[in-house]
């Protein structure tokens, strides 16, 4: 007597598989975005103005001629990202961190120190450095109370 043939498997059944509809963008609506920029904004990185604050005037030192540029350029930012000086008023501005007065007074020595910096009255480029740093500190601390006026961190 002959073995049996195996016969051969059957194959699975075939399921009809329908395509996946054009994913549509999320949005294209102009608030979504203007919203979307806005939460983004409000992460301000302080631990890394603190860090620049703290190459500026933590040890005594100045900082090195060639990082005076790079330092510069992260506290006035470039054309299309805000340093940390910009970044900082906003979230002031924003919070209404402060008492009034002292609030107002602090946003205006930041965007006075924002501006062009004035070569006739003999500033260098380490003054001007300083002079951004030192109003980013008051706004940190304006921001970011001490610990013990502190119920809890803004960021």
């Amino acid at each position: 007597m002959a073995p049996a043939a195996k016969a051969p498997p059957t194959p699975p059944p075939m399921r009809l598989v329908t395509p996946d509809p054009p994913v549509m963008p999320w949005t294209r609506r102009r608030e979504d975005l203007e919203r979307i920029v806005v939460m983004l904004r409000a992460g301000l990185p302080v631990d890394r103005a603190f860090d620049d604050v703290a190459a500026v005037f933590g040890d005594g030192a100045d900082p090195a001629e060639d990082d005076i540029p790079v330092l510069l350029e992260r506290f006035r930012g470039t054309g299309e990202v805000p340093g940390h000086l910009a970044a900082l008023v906003d979230a002031v501005t924003e919070r209404q961190s402060g008492e009034p007065e002292v609030r107002t007074r602090l946003i205006a020595r930041a965007n006075d120190a924002l501006g062009p910096p004035a070569c006739s009255d003999g500033m260098t480029r380490l003054g001007h450095l300083r002079r951004l740093a030192l109003a980013a500190q008051d706004l940190l601390e304006l921001l970011l109370p001490d610990d013990e006026e502190a119920a809890s961190c803004p960021v």
